[in-house]
């Protein structure tokens, strides 16, 4: 058994919808040595009746009123008996079932808050990477509460202040951060998943979260760096939120990127438009006229790599094309899905990355998280549904391993017609 035990506090007030994924995404954790404390406002509406199913499997449970969110988590910080407390709430779940596992096999000595990533679900599924520039919270939150683990005895130490709650509202926790982060705690990110969360929420509120943001990082006292902060974010919301922006992106996106410069029979002008764009385009690549692009900004092109017509290169969860790639007519590059058992049907992106000498023949599919190895050769027709290994030739639907390529690759992928 593992000697770090990890105390995990799931704060519940009338979620009957929510409360048993929240629950089970505990339960299936593989990590050994943890705890498990719920607690509740006092619910009315059945969600004592779920937990109640678990109650075997849950170490600590509280039903009373209290007030308000910080005032639960206060109670379950009292109450938590392990060395690191984690906060998942009614709603939220583990990314993974080796979460608890991933962070805690590593040492964290000298280290007072462990931070990860997240992901955040709305219309589609978003990853939310935290920095691991931790000199930044002294401007703005780096990471969500709900995917970082505070050592007990500091957290026992700093309760979330109530006595601020009208002054801070929902942002008490981001405010026991930036204070911890003042006084000099060390804070380190870990590389991982840890939290998936629902955009709908108490601080799903862009301009509010940002005045917030000024008082807590400024305690209420003027500092003109940290307004100019303000201000800019709140100029970006207003532009991006705007329905002239979504007109001009979508035309700029959509219509020039996919139905005018495809037109266009030069290729130097595209490469222009498309750099615009900020897609990353190496020395010597070329792309052809009537191929689809979703998301250019998130292409990466490297050098004498060459993309033939009619592939659809669906960018939303990022493509990387490395060097001397050949992609066949009518490729097709999918980094976007659906999540088909989520009752919102949300999307999912997963990058997709092609490295360097690999051939993709004519009419294949390469779908979303795939990696195609150095010098791997996909078949025409294929439908690649797992990695390929490098040098692997893989063939079919969905493709498997049919045979291999010679290692010893040395050559450009250049074409230089005219007009195409």
């Amino acid at each position: 058994m593992t000697t770090t035990k990890v105390s995990i506090i799931t704060v519940v007030y009338n979620d009957v919808k929510n409360i048993r994924s929240t629950i089970e995404s505990y339960l299936s954790q593989s990590y050994d040595n943890k705890e498990y404390i719920i607690i509740d406002g006092g619910s009315n509406d059945g969600t004592m009746d779920i937990v109640n199913l678990y109650r075997d499997r849950i170490d600590v449970v509280v039903s009373e009123p209290d007030k308000g969110i910080y005032d639960a988590m206060n109670k379950g910080i009292k109450r938590a008996t392990g060395n690191w407390i984690g906060i998942l709430n009614s709603g939220d779940t583990f990314v993974s079932t080796d979460t608890l596992k991933t962070v805690f096999s590593l040492d964290w000595t000298g280290v007072d808050v462990i931070y990860g990533n997240s992901k955040e679900v709305g219309d589609f599924v978003k990853d939310v990477i935290a920095s691991p520039d931790t000199s930044l919270l002294e401007f703005y939150p780096i990471y969500r509460h709900g995917s970082s683990f505070v050592r007990a005895e500091l957290h026992k130490a700093n309760l979330f202040d109530l006595s601020k709650k009208s002054a801070y509202k929902y942002g008490l926790d981001w405010l026991l951060i930036h204070t911890l982060y003042k006084n000099g705690c060390r804070f380190k990110k870990v590389d991982t998943f840890v939290e998936q969360y629902e955009l709908e929420g108490t601080s799903n509120h862009p301009y509010r979260n940002r005045w917030i943001n000024y008082k807590v990082t400024t305690s209420r006292n003027w500092s003109a760096a940290k307004l100019m902060i303000l201000l800019k974010g709140i100029v970006f919301l207003a532009i991006t939120q705007s329905w002239l922006y979504r007109w001009t992106r979508g035309f700029v996106l959509n219509y020039l990127t996919n139905d005018l410069m495809h037109c266009i029979p030069f290729w130097n002008i595209r490469r222009l438009f498309f750099k615009t764009l900020r897609m990353k385009i190496g020395k010597g690549s070329f792309v052809m006229k009537n191929v689809y692009i979703m998301m250019p900004n998130n292409i990466k092109l490297g050098t004498y790599s060459h993309i033939n017509r009619g592939c659809v290169l669906d960018a939303r969860g990022g493509i990387s094309i490395g060097n001397s790639v050949s992609i066949s007519h009518d490729v097709h590059i999918m980094t976007g899905s659906h999540d088909i058992q989520s009752r919102q049907f949300v999307g999912l992106f997963k990058p997709v990355v092609v490295d360097d000498y690999a051939f993709l023949g004519v009419g294949c599919t390469i779908l979303q998280g795939i990696n195609i190895g150095r010098g791997a050769v996909v078949c025409a027709g294929a439908v690649v549904t797992k990695d390929v290994k490098p040098f692997e030739i893989v063939g079919g639907v969905p493709a498997k391993a049919i045979g291999k390529r010679t290692e010893d690759l040395d050559y450009h992928c250049i074409w230089n017609e005219p007009f195409t």
